[in-house]
Parts: structure tokens; sequence; C-alpha cells
């Protein structure tokens, strides 16, 4: 059986113009909201490698079988719901994995399409225009192909086109929907995939051929391309590309999501560093008394935060005590020592002790600390109350920023602090305080799958 891209390229070159395709779609996406729904769950199984696009039955029962799987491979037991803590641990688990590939977003507001692109494996160069068909074109690890093509190639013959490529392609897998198919197979050593997407214009075409031997590491893209895929209403393939890649930003190098319930390999942890993350320089307060404002919470509590250098990674570390600081295990890394930063003066930090799986990662200084904070306990802390985060977001230093506490989750018997107060990268291993600038928690991740879902691991959790 010929590959997959190479049938494709076969068929096309025999009609009246040379080579065209558009990428996967379907509907135009909808504009992302602050609860969770279906797609943010399929999405996340896409990433986890639960779910796949090309599996037809009753969307229910597929869906429900995807979860169920992803359950018992993250050591819960099947159960016919998910259950909350089990949504914000599997959301985690798709970002994380989703950001191990550098996903990020190539759109064309000229042509009227957007789709996701692997940043770490391919490299975007530029887009094209031969012989009625758009082509953008890329370089990397993995072939990926995208095209757009106009005139002689639309939803009025996309039928012909998949009657002639099951007729040359035998074996893989061939699905047909309303809106055009999508083929997958195996030759030569090579998995390929493609998917074509109509409109009464033209046709969207993405394709991805990777080695057949690694198709455990990115047969999740099979899925997670045209997932990405959206398509506007005033798609227009015929008009001047300018195409921008958004992509990711490599400031900090920490990801937007990291998971504290997922297990990982072990590994030796730095210097002579403990493996329990958690430390007895802390001190625990609860809430009395009258609230301060924003500005006075910011002067008391943000001198005890500090912008954490590890290598070429960037986060945030917070002072609970004269020279312990508590961090998350993903700004230092598998750093023995790294340098804390405040106000310009910097001072040297050894990294003392390590909970990888629990992101919980103890800092310790041989000079004083001029301030710290107290920990207020995880039981005291009350859903609705207004909470404040100060952090170093892209390398901003002493950044504030206001929410509320919006729930309170335990994960694996790890306590997070859900709060509506932003957390980008670089606010990893940051404050989250009361306002009366008690730390609440360290800021750790947030979702993208929806609006103002951020995340600290609770202080207390960090106390011996």
């Amino acid at each position: 059986m010929p590959s997959i891209l190479a049938a494709i390229r076969s068929t096309l070159c025999a009609l009246p113009f040379s080579l065209a395709l558009l990428c996967v779609a379907a509907q135009a996406q909808e504009p992302p909201e602050a609860r969770i729904t279906g797609s943010d769950l399929r999405r996340a199984l896409i990433w986890t490698g639960h779910f796949s696009l090309l599996e037809r039955g009753d969307p229910v029962v597929v869906f429900r079988k995807a979860f169920q799987s992803w359950q018992v491979a993250s050591g819960h037991t099947a159960t016919e719901t998910l259950p909350d803590d089990q949504i914000t641990e599997l959301l985690a688990d798709g970002e994380r994995q989703r950001d191990m590939f550098g996903w990020a977003t190539l759109e064309d507001k000229s042509i009227g399409f957007s789709i996701g692109v692997p940043t770490k494996l391919v490299k975007f160069i530029a887009a094209r225009s031969d012989s009625g068909s758009l082509w953008y074109d890329f370089e990397g690890g993995v072939r990926y192909t995208l095209l757009v093509r106009y005139g002689d190639l639309n939803c009025g013959n996309i039928n012909y086109i998949y009657s002639r490529l099951r007729a040359v392609l035998r074996g893989g897998t061939k699905v047909q929907y309303a809106d055009g198919f999508a083929l997958a197979g195996e030759s030569g050593g090579i998995t390929g995939y493609a998917r074509f997407v109509c409109r009464p214009s033209g046709t969207v075409m993405v394709g991805i051929d990777f080695p057949t031997s690694e198709a455990s590491k990115f047969q999740v893209l099979m899925s997670a391309l045209p997932d990405s895929l959206s398509i506007r209403r005033t798609f227009n393939p015929t008009a001047l590309p300018h195409p921008k890649l958004d992509t990711p930003p490599a400031v900090e190098g920490d990801p937007f999501v990291v998971s504290a319930s997922r297990t990982s390999p072990a590994s030796k942890p730095p210097g002579n560093a403990d493996t329990v993350g958690k430390t007895d320089a802390i001190k625990r307060a609860v809430r009395e008394g009258a609230e301060l404002s924003v500005e006075e919470v910011f002067d008391k509590a943000s001198a005890a935060v500090y912008r954490v250098n590890a290598g070429e990674r960037m986060g945030s570390a917070v002072a609970i005590g004269a020279r312990e600081l508590l961090t998350n295990c993903h700004v230092v890394k598998d750093k023995p020592r790294v340098t804390i930063v405040h106000d310009k003066k910097e001072l040297s930090a050894d990294v003392v002790s390590v909970n990888e799986k629990a992101d919980r990662c103890v800092l310790r200084t041989n000079a004083d600390l001029a301030k710290w904070v107290t920990v207020r306990p995880y039981d005291d802390i009350k859903i609705g109350e207004r909470a404040v985060t100060i952090g170093t977001p892209h390398g901003l230093e002493l950044t504030v920023a206001e929410g509320v506490v919006s729930s309170k989750r335990t994960i694996e018997n790890a306590h997070f602090v859900q709060t509506s107060a932003p957390i980008s990268p670089g606010s990893s291993g940051g404050g989250l305080f009361d306002l009366q600038g008690h730390l609440l928690g360290i800021t750790t991740f947030q979702m993208k799958t929806g609006q103002n879902l951020n995340f600290a691991i609770a202080a207390e959790d960090f106390a011996k």
C-alpha cells in the first residue's frame, strides 16, 4: 500500500490542477468559556492518548470508553461519570502532554482558518501559491502537510476524490464525514494521516507522516490536528495568505500546567536534598481581624516573593522562614543550587527538599532573608474569599493580581486552592495570599481549556 500522503498526491495530480487539500476542521470553534465543557474533556482525552477521532460508534459510548481507559491508566477505578477531582487531574494531564509538543496556533485570518502546530517537531517556513493551491510549508522531524485548494476541489466533488483514494489505498482506516473524510494507514515503516474538510469555495487538508516505530509518541497528533482546525464562515481560499504563528512564550521555560497527581519516573534529588518536599520552618496563622487592601497586602507580602533563576528556567519562590523558601520543582528542575533575586539583589539558594510527583520543592539560603510570611491552614481557607497573587509572570518581577478562591480540591491526598486570580508562565512558585497577607498556596498551573481556572498547591502541604 502506498503511503497516505503519496497516494493523495498521486490522486490529486490527476486533477486539472496539481495537488490540493485542506485540513481537519469541523465547525468554527466557539470562544472559550469559564466553565469546563465536554469538548475540553474530549480534547484532554485526545492528548492523553485515550480518544481517537478515527473511532466510530455511539458518541456517548465512545466518550465513556475513553475516560474509563484514562481512569484505569491513572490508577483510578472506572466509573460511569468523572468525579470533579478527576476532571481537574485529566485536564492538567492533557495540557501537560500538549505542551510537550510545543503546541501553537497557526492562523491565517485572510484565508479564514487556524490550526495547531507542534512547534517542537516542525518549523513553519512560509505560505506559497502553486497551481490552484496554497501550500503552507514546514520542515522538521516529521512531515507536516497543510494546504488549501480552491476551484476544482470542493464539496461538489469531494466524494469522487474519496472513492479514488479508497481504490488506491488497501488497508488502513477510511472514515467519511458530512464535510469530507479522513484516511490513516501504514506503509514501508511510515504511518500517515490525512483529513480533508470541504467548503463550497474550496478544501482544506492537513496531513502528517512519521516513522511507525515512533507511533506511540506521535499518534495523538492524528486526532489533535483535526480537532484543532477551525474554519471561519468567511473562508476565502482565493485571498492572499497572511499566516501568523502564535508560538508559546519561551522566556521562563516553565509549563503552564504541571499535574501534581501524575506519576513520573523517579529521579535522584539534586545535591543532598531529601524527597519529601516539606519543611518545619512554616509558621501557621488563621484569618482574624480586618482585611487589608490589595495595595497593603502587596506592601506586606511582596518582600517575601523572589524571582528564581535556574539556568534557562525562571519562576518564583516565597520565603516562609529566615532562610527557607517554597517553590515548584518544575521551576528548579534538577538544579542543586539556584539564584533568587529581589529588588536587584541576588542570593544563592540550595534545593534541600524535593517531591517531584507533588511538585513541592524547598530552598535554603546561607544568609538571613529580610522578610517572610506566615501560612494559612488549608482547613481555614474559605471558598469565595478574595485572594491576591504575587509572582514573576513572563519575567516581570513582583506582579500583583486579584481574584477569589474559586474552590478547594484534593487529588491523591494533595490539596489545591483553585483561584480566579491570574497565573501565567513564570508565576510558578509564586504566592497566593489572602487579604491579611497570609500565604494560601504556591501558584502552580492554569488550565488553558477555560478562563480563570488557576491552581495553587496549598502552602500547608509543604509543612512537616
